[in-house]
């Protein structure tokens, strides 16, 4: 191989390899990753623990965990309060939280159904005169990657 024939078999493969280099880089970007990351609001004191359950379906929400996506738990840290619900598709949901002041895993009511400890969910509404909020009125879109719910407590 003579002398100019080798540069250009040189600069070929140079060039080949900057394009694999540049596919493979393209590549490897991170997959975005979906979370709804709750940020809880209003907390009176780090006692107990935060529950945060994720509904897809109206049916059991916003008390019935075994009816809930998904149910975690956190320790309140300088009254401030968040879950991270991962690995979610776009969708509709809605979101309901306690502030358990006594970490029995259940929102304490009283003998009428009143709640006894604060709790919220998503859209922030209030209670209904006679019962809790509506699925239809706490739902949100997500659709995909990272979404930032604020929910603030009330009692």
């Amino acid at each position: 191989m003579d002398r100019r024939t080798w540069i250009v078999v040189a600069a070929v493969a140079l060039a080949a390899a900057a394009s694999g280099k540049a596919q493979e880089s393209e590549e490897a970007e991170p997959e975005t990753v979906n979370e709804i990351v709750v940020e809880i609001l209003g907390l009176e004191s780090d006692q107990g623990q935060i529950g945060c359950r994720i509904f897809s379906k109206e049916d059991g929400f916003p008390d019935k965990k075994k009816k809930a996506d998904e149910q975690l738990y956190s320790k309140p840290k300088s009254k401030k309060g968040s879950c991270t619900f991962s690995g979610y598709k776009p969708g509709t949901y809605a979101i309901s939280v306690m502030h358990d002041l006594d970490k029995s895993g259940e929102l304490n009511t009283s003998f009428v159904g009143r709640p006894k400890e604060p709790w919220g969910v998503s859209n922030d509404v209030p209670a209904r005169r006679f019962g809790p909020p509506l699925y239809k009125d706490c739902t949100f879109k997500y659709e995909g990657g990272k979404k930032i719910i604020k929910i603030k407590l009330q009692l």
